[in-house]
Order: structure tokens, then sequence, then C-alpha cells
């Protein structure tokens, strides 16, 4: 485990993007894991900054999402395909046939889930995983637990999770109560992971995270045992450890 500090968010970010260019730049036809949130939005601009000064090529890369609301459409505005448009893909040039999120428009989670890890293995697995963090060590949306999740899975949001992404909504009902998100073994399996953390509201589930046990009861926990995982995190995030 590797630990970058940054002053700040914007550092945080600029720092987080520069690991994941080196990637592209290194690797031309990668394949880029990455997240929605609101932490990776400042890592997402860079990297459409430097791509707008042709620093950074995406038109060969490959990229599957994390995770998507199960029941909401691609048009809707806080589905995360939708998300992914606003503030990444409609600004660089990923090609649209090698984007990949999963399909919560399919009401089948079985389907859903079986043909998005399919996917996965088709493309030859991740390159580079980005990953956020929940103040409850969830990572995706895999929350905390009995077992760690292998697989794409469809799972039922937290009260907590909820009560996070109810800002993006007119109320709290309108939250999808469940999600598809890819498994604790696939992001597991990503030749290198990449989290970024910001916020002293996420210092003390960092501190237990990476310097606690490994348990599925704080599901970000088992990154302690892969081989090549980065954690850049700014001042307040990283200020218990």
């Amino acid at each position: 485990m590797k630990i970058i500090r940054a002053k700040d968010y914007k550092d945080m970010s600029r720092k987080a993007a520069n690991i994941i260019s080196a990637q592209v730049i290194m690797k031309p036809n990668c394949v880029l894991g990455l997240a929605t949130g609101g932490t990776p939005v400042g890592t997402y601009a860079q990297l459409i900054d430097w791509y707008n000064k042709g620093d950074v090529d995406f038109s060969e890369v490959t990229t599957v999402n994390l995770d998507e609301y199960r029941g909401l459409p691609r048009d809707h505005e806080q589905s995360y395909w939708y998300f992914m448009q606003k503030n990444f893909f409609g600004s660089v040039n990923v090609q649209p046939d090698r984007i990949h999120v999963p399909d919560g428009s399919n009401p089948n989670a079985e389907e859903a889930c079986r043909e998005y890890d399919a996917i996965i293995r088709n493309v030859g697995g991740i390159d580079l995983q980005l990953l956020g963090i929940g103040v409850d060590g969830h990572i995706g949306f895999n929350e905390p637990g009995q077992a760690f999740e292998l697989g794409t899975h469809c799972v039922d949001l937290t009260e907590s999770t909820i009560d996070a992404n109810q800002r993006f909504f007119n109320s709290r009902d309108e939250v999808p109560r469940q999600a598809y998100t890819m498994g604790i073994k696939t992001i597991m399996q990503a030749r290198k992971v990449l989290m970024v953390a910001n916020g002293a509201n996420k210092a003390e589930i960092i501190k237990k995270a990476f310097f606690g046990p490994v348990t599925p009861e704080v599901p970000a926990s088992i990154l302690q045992m892969h081989p090549d995982f980065i954690l850049v995190g700014d001042q307040d995030a990283l200020a218990l450890i």
C-alpha cells in the first residue's frame, strides 16, 4: 500500500489524474475502471484539461464503471451513466462502444450482473481501478456485511448510503434503494487500484479501513491485501494516520 498526501482537494485531484494519465500513456489501450461520486470529479476535470492540451489521448481506452442504480434509465439525470457523460465522457475521446456501465434499466438482476461480469472478462480485466470510499467503508456499492461479495451483484443500499445520496435527488423518497455493483473479487483482480479521499468526514474510516483488521464489515479494508494499491488523500482525510 502506498499513501500519497495531498495539500488539498485540487492537489489530490491532480495527483490522482497524474497516475491515471501515466497508465494511459504507458498502455494506450488500457482498461480503466471508473467511479462516480463527488470525490473523483476533480480528477476527471484535470484529465479533461490535459486532454484538451493534447497531453493524453483516450481513443483506445476501454472503460468499465463500478456501479449503477437499479431502476434508472441511462438518460435519467441521476444515473451514473449520465454522471459519467456529464463529468468525463462527453469531454474526451473515449469511443462510445468502449464505454461500459451496468445496465440499471434491466429489471432482471441476475441477468444484468451476469452480463456485466462477462463484459469485464471479455475486455481482459481492469488495468487501473479508481475508487472513492464511503463513510462506512463501502467501495462501489459493496456495503458492510458478513462476507465479501465476489462478482457483480444487486445490493440493497444502507440507510447511510441513501442519506449520503439524497442531496442529488429532489427528495429522499426518490433515491433508489438498490444498485448493481462490481464485486470485491473483481476490484481486487484489477492490476492497480487507486483510491481518492478528501475531507475530515473520511478521516475516521480511512484509519479504520487501512490500519485496522481486514473485515467485510469494512469493505475497503480488503485493499490492504492488494499488491498495487495507492491511496491519495488530502490533509483532512489523512489526518488520523
